[in-house]
């Protein structure tokens, strides 16, 4: 029930607050629940609606997956090797 409340939370903040309290919410997640793959999907949808056009790399759709995924493994690996998160 907790995870639940907690991903409507994350769902509204994502199209209502700005996007440094999303990614605060964001990291507060991810160190609070097990598996949270929200961190992968409201990034998406967050770079998904409030996108600029541009041709270059950076700003690809694939390369800012693509960053969002590599970043979810290494802070998870990170957590399960901490001392202090277990």
């Amino acid at each position: 029930m907790k995870r639940f409340l907690f991903d409507v939370v994350l769902f509204i903040s994502v199209f209502v607050m700005p996007w440094w309290v999303t990614t605060v919410i964001l990291f507060i997640g991810i160190f609070k629940f097990q598996n949270f793959y929200e961190f992968i999907i409201a990034p998406t949808i967050m770079y998904s609606l409030f996108r600029t056009e541009s041709t270059l790399l950076i700003s690809s759709p694939y390369f800012v997956f693509s960053i969002i995924f590599v970043l979810y493994i290494g802070i998870d690996y990170l957590k399960s090797n901490m001392i202090v998160y277990k």
